[in-house]
């Protein structure tokens, strides 16, 4: 059986739908069912993802991501990052990175994962308030009056 560029073509096609429908299947939105399932706090497993003292490329990070080799560094701003209050409208947070938001947890579909410096907050989309944080490491404050200096 000679194959010719036709049956090449065919192949790739059906590779290509095959791939499409698996990737639709892997982005579906939930149903009810699972929206039960998903988290509307911060777990014990998600801030167990997070490590301190590891090795990175510029030396030691004192707490972050090891896995993926991230690090975070402290910043004064954390300290307006408040549970139960709006997210301060005058600060932009990252988005958390999204390995690190893979490995924790699913959230309900009405909250955001956002990041600044070393506290990881849940956000409500529509009302902005801050339902859950994880504080990670010294914070900038107490670090600096432990040692007399900031980072």
């Amino acid at each position: 059986m000679n194959l010719t560029f036709h049956h090449l073509f065919a192949t790739l096609t059906a590779s290509a739908l095959v791939g499409g429908a698996l990737a639709l299947t892997a982005h579906t939105t939930s149903t009810p069912s699972q929206a039960a399932d998903l988290s509307e706090r911060f777990t014990a497993g998600d801030k167990a993802i997070f490590s301190e003292g590891f090795r990175i490329a510029d030396g030691t990070c004192e707490v972050g991501f090891a896995e993926r080799d991230i690090c975070f560094e402290g910043s004064h701003l954390e300290d307006r990052v408040v549970k139960g209050e709006p997210f301060p409208q005058d600060m932009y947070p990252l988005a958390l990175e999204w390995r690190i938001e893979l490995a924790m947890s699913r959230k309900a579909d009405d909250l955001k994962t956002v990041r600044i410096g070393r506290t990881i907050a849940l956000v409500e989309r529509g009302s902005e308030i801050v339902v859950d944080t994880i504080h990670l490491g010294a914070q900038p404050e107490t670090q600096m009056a432990r040692t007399g200096r900031a980072g």
